[in-house]
């Protein structure tokens, strides 16, 4: 008890001035999380469909059970293996490539095409040779592997983006549409739709080589929007190449029913174009630009939500911006850019753009020769795609890179609609944002750790979320996790439960709760959570009534979550005790408060709060009649004066009783001085010396300590002087307050050596060693 009462205070602050109580974010590991893992095998794929979860790594892709990934006993549970050829790999080594990880068989594109062909497509790095797979449901093989040219990139360390279109296609087939580096050097990368399997559709891409067009670009994403598909990509600015080389992030756009014209642009978009997208964070005059895109996502409404990172060099701090499709349309149907004669690039005017230039996806089954000129050397338009509005960022975070993004939305009142993000991190986290009206500021929830044993930190590569069950399937390097979103159980506070859409905090049991997102009545807490919590929640959890004896010390806990120490905040009859005149009062490092010295005048409720919710009262009240003998440290220093009478606390019987346990040190100090005594007789009598003297410092000591220790138990002696232990290196008085970590340290100060064997020896617990001629017992014996 008194060790344990002494090494806390070593936690212990002294109150200080107040603060305004903010609520930190949770940080955990979710509860009920499912863990699927064959070891490092970069599951960078993942593909939700019906019943099953198809997750594609190095050399395999794999069929899992959506409502447990861990049961690989279930029917669905299927694995297949992917590896490449021995002449393959040989091929990718003849280019100096590692055979770790460059030469083997990484799946990049795992896609679901249900009309028609109703199979799975896969495409896969195979050592640099990219292959495709086709298999049913169940995956059974459905045909044989082909050569992968324009699907995905040959190198694993390429971001490519790969999506099926079934409708607005020529003549309505459906159609891949996939962005890539295809080339061994890395140099060519491609916008690729594939020809029909009838070959009535020619393939179109990019031009091979062409800056303009595409710049080592790194794809980060593509979306089927109606008529259009979107590519959102980061590459070198042609437009800076000659003045300070930058990356810039881009948004291209094309349309689905582009045909070969078989003319100057063969086989050629002819109605590919992209601006530059950014999004700025500062004021007007001096904005800062992020430049460097991570990770798209989109809702169901058009808004487009993108991560994005400070540049290399800069404080790493990731952004999410908001963008809609109006906006970025109205950018990419604007005005073109071009590069004059000292390749200066600027805006091209109106009157300069020939006529007959198709505006979006108008056909260009006629357009002449001038035309496709035209478009073939004009890609890029002017103007930036910024935020909405400008200036105006819907998140930030220092200190973290944003790799992944998953939306979700909750509609009530008709109108209304709440936002959810779910942010996967470089550093193996997701992140939980609620955004509670359109346009408004993100708010992070909570921080979710997947796995809390992973000191690499793998980055999130994929993550998918199920709209019927809520549950997240996240992908890393290493494993594929699930878990589901609502963790409401997990929220100690209201005001964090009320922020979650998803939870509802009930007053009554004083409990977090999930909630049917579609629960109109719980529209107005969702949106002004720390009003209704101040307003709901008025009583804390527990309250506890206590009376302890004058003179006591007082140990009132408060406990919650560790994310949720740093707000405590203590009142004392409703007032913050750091607003009042006593010293008292003493907080640990984890917050729980101390009372020395417990009087009548300290009697009162004691109530914890973080933010305006009580989380545990304590009613305390002082035994008039008895008395805690025993702190004589604790009594000088609380003296106080109040009404010019000195409320002092008499000392006959805590010196009766100090009287007392000296005696007992003494009885201890005469059996350590027999001790040393016949130690020093060891050359005489060697046997005598082991079996007497060493029972006979054992008999004493432990006498003695077992004295204290009935004493303690007993409730005679409750608390001690910290002084009288922790003041003095070897706790020589009282003896009684020797706590564990002074007894390490009183024997730190008297160890020796024995000069035979060099073993270590402490002159206070040992019996074995002659400190005169610093021999050991042993060594003596040997001799």
């Amino acid at each position: 008890m008194i060790s344990n009462f002494i090494i806390v205070l070593f936690g212990i602050a002294l109150v200080g001035s107040s603060s305004i109580p903010i609520i930190p974010v949770s940080k955990y590991v979710p509860t009920s999380i499912h863990k699927y893992s064959s070891g490092l095998n970069y599951y960078w794929n993942l593909l939700l469909d019906d019943d099953s979860l198809y997750v594609g790594g190095q050399n395999l892709i794999v069929r899992l059970d959506r409502d447990n990934i861990e049961d690989r006993t279930s029917p669905i549970y299927k694995s297949i293996d992917l590896p490449s050829k021995r002449d393959e790999v040989q091929k990718c080594l003849s280019h100096s490539l590692n055979q770790a990880f460059d030469c083997e068989n990484h799946v990049r594109v795992l896609l679901r095409r249900k009309t028609k062909y109703n199979d799975i497509f896969v495409c896969s790095t195979n050592a640099f040779s990219p292959k495709l797979y086709y298999f049913n449901p169940d995956l059974t093989e459905k045909q044989g592997s082909k050569e992968g040219f324009g699907y995905c990139s040959r190198d694993p360390r390429h971001n490519n983006t790969a999506l099926w279109s079934d409708e607005g296609n020529p003549q309505n087939y459906g159609f891949f549409y996939t962005g890539a580096v295809i080339d061994y050097t890395k140099t060519e990368p491609i916008i690729y739709r594939p020809p029909s399997d009838d070959g009535n559709i020619k393939f179109l891409r990019t031009p091979q080589y062409d800056t303009d067009w595409l710049s080592a670009p790194e794809f980060i994403a593509s979306f089927d929007v109606d008529s259009n598909i979107y590519f959102f990509f980061r590459e070198k600015a042609e437009e800076q190449r000659d003045i300070f080389p930058k990356i810039y992030s881009r948004v291209g756009r094309l349309c689905k029913n582009d045909i070969d014209t078989a003319t100057i642009m063969a086989n050629t978009w002819t109605t590919f174009r992209k601006a530059r997208i950014t999004c700025l964070s500062g004021v007007n005059d001096s904005p800062f630009v992020f430049n460097d895109i991570n990770a798209v996502t989109k809702l169901h409404d058009d808004r487009f939500f993108v991560s994005f990172t400070s540049s290399p060099g800069d404080l790493t701090t990731s952004i999410i911006c908001e963008y809609s499709r109006r906006d970025i349309d109205s950018i990419l149907d604007g005005n073109f850019k071009e590069a004059d004669s000292s390749s200066f690039w600027r805006e091209l005017p109106r009157d300069h753009v020939p006529d007959g230039v198709p505006k979006n996806c108008e056909s260009n089954g006629s357009l002449s020769d001038t035309v496709l000129s035209f478009l073939r050397s004009h890609v890029l338009m002017n103007g930036n795609v910024y935020s909405s509005p400008p200036l105006e960022i819907a998140f930030q975070i220092p200190n973290i890179i944003i790799t992944r993004l998953v939306t979700d939305s909750i509609n009530y009142n008709n109108d209304n609609q709440i936002t959810l993000i779910y942010a996967g991190t470089q550093d193996g986290q997701v992140l939980k944002l609620v955004q509670k009206k359109k346009g408004e500021k993100f708010i992070l929830l909570t921080s979710w750790i997947l796995d809390e044993n992973n000191n690499e930190k793998s980055p999130v590569r994929n993550m998918v979320l199920a709209q019927d069950t809520k549950q997240l399937y996240v992908s890393t390097d290493i494993a594929v996790y699930q878990f589901s979103v609502n963790q409401c159980n997990r929220y100690m506070l209201c005001v964090e439960c009320e922020r979650d859409p998803l939870c509802h905090y009930d007053v009554q049991s004083n409990r977090c709760l999930n909630v049917d997102d579609n629960n109109q009545k719980l529209a107005i807490a969702r949106l002004q959570p720390e009003s209704w919590c101040k307003k709901s929640v008025q009583r804390p959890s527990k309250i506890l009534q206590l009376t302890r004896k004058k003179g006591e010390t007082v140990w009132l806990q408060c406990d919650v979550s560790e994310h949720l120490r740093s707000s405590i905040e203590w009142r004392w009859n409703g007032r913050n005790i750091q607003d009042t005149l006593f010293n008292n009062f003493l907080l640990t490092k984890e917050q729980n408060l101390i009372i020395i010295n417990m009087n009548t005048s300290l009697n009162g409720q004691y109530t914890c709060f973080i933010g305006h919710q009580p989380i545990v009262s304590y009613s305390l009240e002082t035994d008039r009649n008895s008395f805690v003998y025993g702190d004589v440290a604790s009594t000088v220093t609380n003296l106080s004066r109040r009404n010019g009478e000195c409320n002092c606390l008499t000392a006959e019987k805590y010196i009766e009783k100090y009287n007392d346990w000296c005696k007992e040190f003494e009885n201890y100090q005469r059996a350590y001085n027999e001790w040393e005594i016949l130690r020093d007789q060891l050359l005489i009598s060697r046997k005598h010396f082991h079996e007497t003297t060493q029972q006979k410092l054992y008999d004493g000591s432990k006498n003695f300590f077992r004295k204290l220790k009935d004493s303690i138990n007993n409730n005679e002696i409750k608390s001690f002087p910290v002084n009288s232990c922790c003041s003095s290196m070897h706790c020589t008085i009282p003896m009684v307050a020797m706590c564990d970590y002074c007894e390490r340290q009183y024997c730190s100060n008297h160890l020796t050596q024995c000069s035979q064997c060099n073993k270590t020896y402490c002159l206070f617990c040992s019996t074995n060693i002659n400190n005169e001629l610093s021999i050991c017992l042993t060594c003596v014996q040997n001799e």
